[in-house]
């Protein structure tokens, strides 16, 4: 995906939708990573899921891309999600999609400082 408005790395494994973003989103950038991970969703047929969004190398996002997450976040509280971890680097980040995409609060999620310890919770879900 265009770097120019931010990137996102998208696969699945198993039953975990995993995405990682790199740099600063607009709008634009936020539609294609949302486009996504709806995409991936859709592959997974039904089926219940877990995700994992990795945001270490994320720098930030236009108000634009703040606006199309809360979007994205409504929609994904209508889905098979099972929960959601997300790796950050700053508490800020946390205080940004708290404010900013309040319908997350409706999923289950967690925040975490590494990817290892993301996965060790999402596995506690044991949904395979």
């Amino acid at each position: 995906m265009n770097n120019e408005h931010g990137e996102a790395l998208i696969h699945i494994e198993e039953n975990i939708i995993v995405a990682k973003l790199i740099g600063s989103f607009n709008k634009e950038g936020a539609k294609k990573y949302t486009s996504g991970m709806k995409k991936a969703v859709k592959e997974l047929q039904g089926e219940s899921f877990l995700m994992l969004v990795n945001d270490l190398e994320l720098e930030g996002g236009t108000p634009g891309a703040l606006q199309e997450l809360e979007e994205y976040n409504y929609w994904l509280t209508t889905q098979k999600l099972i929960a959601k971890a997300m790796v950050v680097k700053s508490n800020m980040l946390i205080e940004v999609i708290d404010k900013f995409s309040p319908s997350q609060k409706l999923q289950k999620y967690a925040f975490f400082d590494n990817e290892k310890d993301a996965c060790t919770w999402l596995k506690s879900f044991n949904i395979c």
